[in-house]
Parts: structure tokens; C-alpha cells; sequence
């Protein structure tokens, strides 16, 4: 389950995030999790940059519970129930808290919880090191799309293609953006053959260290060819860290964990190459590249 979250960080966060409480009859309570909605999709082991402080609560579970969510870096909500009179806490992971029918006159009370942060455009807060850090992404809703920290290679066949919708062939392609209005895919009919490819490059000066890259993929088609991510240092060859091949079903598929080592003098590539027919479009959507290294 992916909810979306904001990356460009236009304004400080600073809200604390609570779940209502409906009380029937005054005899069950039922806990309704806040539906977390934002303006970005993203993996949810990646959201480590905006999490909300909470005021302390004295005396209250909720300060010693949201303490130790705050230490646990893999902590997204913490939840706060009260049952026999007695209150307890419990760490909630991943974006969506469980919805909970509440008997026996339990009442609990879910949080998101999330860390103050005056983090500018472009950047996100890092939990770990509590420093605003900056990372790249492609999302292709914008032409020219000066944001991307991808472009069209000059070493290829042919360029990908940006695209609302369906693709023009039927039995390939996907129907919609994963994320968003556009996406970037590579068209194969006519007069494509097979092997041709097409690439996207990157084209920032990267630190020397450990990066993580994570998108959206989508490869449909009874003849698709291959999809693969490199990297290429100089004029060395091209280091291969990923590659997908052949049809994986007419849905979008995440690629989250993707640990690249790079350098002011490596480029990224991600390549698609044509198979045996034009039933073999490839889509990618919404790469972003995370200056660390993969949770």
C-alpha cells in the first residue's frame, strides 16, 4: 500500500495528524484511521523525512510512546488505547493504521507521527541524521522537464516517449500514469526492430557515496523485451544492477531498494529495448533518486 506524501516541501510542516473517535451510543467506540493523502506517491520504507513532533502530553502514555517512536526509525504511527481503565501504546508500521472495531468499550486513539521540519524545496528531513537533505526525481508532468535529473541519451536508437493515457497499441502498454497525468514509455511499433533501445541518462554532478533509487515500472506485452538500469563510470563499461525481461502483466510494479554507488564522474542509465514485435512497450514512472543508501 502506497499513500503519497509532498516532496517538494513548499511549506514547514507542522501538523499533528489525529484520528476521530466516534462513540456509539456511548457503549463501543470505533477507531477510524486518518486517511493520509499527499501530493506524491512513495514507497513507504522511503517516508523517513516529514514526521510530525507531538507536544507532550505529561503523564500520559502518549509521551512515552511517541518517544520511542521517534527512536525507531521504521515507525510511522504509534496508537494509544485504553482498555479496563489501563492505557497502552503500541507502534504502528507502514502508512495505513489498521481500522479497529473496538469492544468491550475499549477506546484507542491512532497517530501519525511526524517530526517538525523547515526543510526548503527539494528537500526532505532525514530522521536518522536530523539533517534536510536533497534528493532527485522524474515525475514527467512538466514539459520542458527541467526538473528531472533525467535525459534523452544521444547513444541510443531511439528516445522514450511522454504520454497521457493508453499507448497507441493495443495488448501493451499501460492505461494510465502510475502517479500523476504522464509517464515516460518506449514506443515500438513500426519502424522500431528488434534490440532497439532507448535511454534516459542522468545529467546532475553526483557526491562520491551510496545512493538509493526507487520507480515505478510497467512492462506489458506478449513480446517485451528488457528493462535495466546501469551505471557507467568514464568510459568503462556500463556496470548492469537491475534488468527485467519479458511480460510481467498489464499493472504498474515498484522498484523501491535499488542501492547505486556513484560518483562525479558516473551516469545513470535506464534502458529499454524493443522485442521481437510491437507488442512490447515498457513505462516507467516516477523515479526518484535518494541521496543514501537503501533502508
Amino acid at each position: 500500500m502506497y499513500y503519497e506524501m509532498d516532496f517538494k516541501m513548499r511549506v514547514p510542516i507542522v501538523i499533528v495528524l489525529l484520528l476521530y473517535i466516534s462513540t456509539l451510543s456511548g457503549v463501543t467506540a470505533f477507531c477510524y484511521p486518518q486517511n493520509l493523502v499527499y501530493d506524491k506517491d512513495v514507497p513507504r520504507s522511503f517516508d523517513i523525512r516529514a514526521y510530525e513532533t507531538f507536544m507532550s502530553f505529561q503523564g500520559s502514555a502518549i509521551g512515552h510512546c511517541s518517544a520511542k517512536c521517534f527512536a525507531d526509525l521504521d515507525c510511522q504511527a504509534m496508537e494509544i488505547c485504553v482498555t479496563g481503565g489501563e492505557e497502552y501504546c503500541r507502534l504502528v508500521r507502514g502508512w495505513e493504521p489498521t481500522f479497529l472495531g473496538l469492544d468491550n468499550g475499549d477506546r484507542c486513539q491512532q497517530y501519525k507521527v511526524m517530526m517538525n521540519s523547515t526543510c526548503g524545496p527539494g528537500e526532505f528531513y532525514d530522521r536518522g541524521t536530523g539533517q534536510c537533505l536533497t534528493q532527485e526525481w522524474c515525475d514527467f508532468e512538466t514539459s520542458p522537464e527541467t526538473s528531472c535529473f533525467l535525459s534523452e541519451d544521444v547513444d541510443d536508437i531511439f528516445n522514450w516517449s511522454r504520454k497521457s493515457g493508453s499507448t497507441s497499441s493495443v495488448s501493451t502498454g499501460p492505461s494510465s500514469a502510475k502517479v500523476g497525468t504522464y509517464y515516460k514509455y518506449i514506443e515500438t511499433s513500426s519502424p522500431r526492430l528488434t534490440g532497439d533501445n532507448a535511454k534516459l541518462v542522468s545529467n546532475r554532478i553526483f557526491e562520491d557515496k551510496t545512493y538509493c533509487l526507487s520507480l515505478y515500472y510497467h512492462m506489458y506485452g506478449s513480446t517485451t523485451g528488457t528493462l535495466r538500469i546501469q551505471t557507467k563510470t568514464g568510459n568503462d563499461t556500463s556496470v548492469t544492477h537491475w534488468e527485467r525481461s519479458g511480460d510481467q502483466g498489464n499493472s504498474w510494479h515498484s522498484l523501491n531498494n535499488l542501492t547505486l554507488p556513484l560518483d562525479n564522474s558516473t551516469q545513470i542509465i535506464i534502458e529499454g529495448v524493443r522485442g521481437s514485435s510491437y507488442y512490447s512497450d515498457i513505462s516507467v514512472d516516477y523515479i526518484v533518486l535518494w541521496p543514501f543508501s537503501c533502508p
